[in-house]
């Protein structure tokens, strides 16, 4: 398995977060629509936006 990258995501709700992934199982959560962040302080959870989506893979080509 890959190296992991942390991202700092912000709920809905602006509390910050942070989720780690390595670039094979993002895509592979991403391609199933199995891909939700859930934040810890207030129990939300929602799907990544477009916007989300291409900054995780910016910084995956960057690694």
């Amino acid at each position: 398995m890959g190296n992991r990258t942390v991202f700092d995501i912000v709920c809905p709700n602006n509390h910050n977060q942070s989720v780690k992934f390595t670039q094979d199982e993002f895509e592979a959560l991403l391609k199933s629509g199995a891909l939700v962040f859930h934040c810890n302080t207030c129990d939300t959870t929602w799907p990544p936006s477009t916007e989300e989506i291409a900054i995780f893979r910016r910084r995956f080509s960057e690694n």
